[in-house]
């Protein structure tokens, strides 16, 4: 078998990407709907990335991060032959899937942090679509869970975004350099487009490539790189992977990755400072509103008229001894 051996060019085109900046009102439900428009494509490009002489027959797959079935439920026909799963953190999701594609389908809902109710050695393919992408402190817990799920020589195909969207995400430049796995809106909600994680092929092959052989990274599907690794049978920990590599670059992206973030940090203190001083001036103004309104009852009340003529001539006396005062 020649796992990604026949992929010369890009097999989809990348998608246009039609938001100008994750904080652009509406993104997310423009983002979401082009999303799951890319099911049929996303199964395309993972068959061609196992090449031809894979086969489902008595196969063992797994959609880790499977969502609603945007991939998943396009594999219906090779679920005649494979046991195919899906895996999600979203309760809706799963529940829906339950409830929509099961049977043939099994799904199963995962924790923010492994382990999977599922035996180790047991899946021969597993693959993770637009995940590793936003896992932060959970990322290397996740990548050597999958490792344990996977037989010995088994392949994981993960995507991984940097080189094709820095410019839209981190406002720069793609520059791998200063990139390995850096984390952009670290405590940012999925609702508002999750954390954000830049990789390098580099960084990605130094440290992914201690519990798997890195077969081949495929780029520009959709945007994104995607990596066929097979798993090795090496024992590693969250420590292994974890640990810097020889590589001067480790330590340029550290350094770069800490700017970043005090750049989210200076821009997050900027927009609280305006946000104080916008909240100042509309309750400054909802205090003089408050206070003119307060007036105009007053002074359309009985009492303000009935001494309306005492008011002028307290005024007008006051006018008299400003004149006669002497200069």
């Amino acid at each position: 078998m020649h796992i990604g051996a026949n992929v010369t060019q890009p097999i989809i085109e990348p998608f246009p990407i039609v938001m100008s900046t994750y904080l652009e009102p509406g993104w997310i439900e423009r983002f979401a709907e082009l999303w799951e428009k890319l099911g049929p494509e996303t199964k395309t490009a993972i068959i061609d990335l196992l090449g031809e002489d894979w086969s489902f027959d008595d196969k063992r797959a797994l959609d880790f991060g499977c969502g609603a079935g945007r991939t998943l439920k396009h594999f219906r026909r090779e679920a005649e032959r494979a046991e195919l799963w899906g895996v999600d953190i979203d309760a809706m999701s799963i529940d829906l899937l339950q409830q929509t594609v099961c049977p043939p389908f099994h799904v199963i809902r995962a924790d923010y942090m492994p382990p999977l109710e599922l035996d180790a050695d047991s899946f021969d393919l597993i693959w993770s679509i637009s995940v590793f992408t936003h896992l932060t402190d959970s990322s290397i817990p996740w990548l050597l869970e999958l490792h344990r799920l996977l037989k010995p020589g088994a392949i994981l195909i993960a995507t991984f975004m940097g080189r094709w969207t820095s410019e839209l995400l981190a406002g720069e430049p793609w520059d791998e350099d200063r990139v390995g796995m850096n984390v952009l809106r670290h405590n940012h909600p999925a609702s508002d487009g999750a954390p954000l994680v830049l990789i390098s092929d580099w960084w990605l092959r130094e440290h992914w490539g201690r519990a798997f052989d890195v077969i081949h990274i495929e780029p520009n599907i959709h945007n994104q790189s995607w990596a066929v690794l097979a798993k090795r049978a090496d024992d590693v920990s969250i420590e292994d992977i974890e640990r810097p590599g020889p590589d001067p670059r480790e330590y340029l992206a550290l350094r770069h990755n800490l700017r970043q973030v005090q750049r989210e940090l200076e821009a997050a203190q900027q927009a609280g400072r305006e946000e104080v001083h916008a909240e100042r001036r509309r309750g400054e103004e909802t205090l003089a509103a408050a206070i003119e309104a307060e007036r105009r009852v007053y002074e359309q009340s009985l009492s303000w008229r009935l001494t309306q003529p005492l008011r002028a001539a307290a005024k007008a006396a006051r006018d008299y001894r400003e004149r006669r005062r002497p200069r």
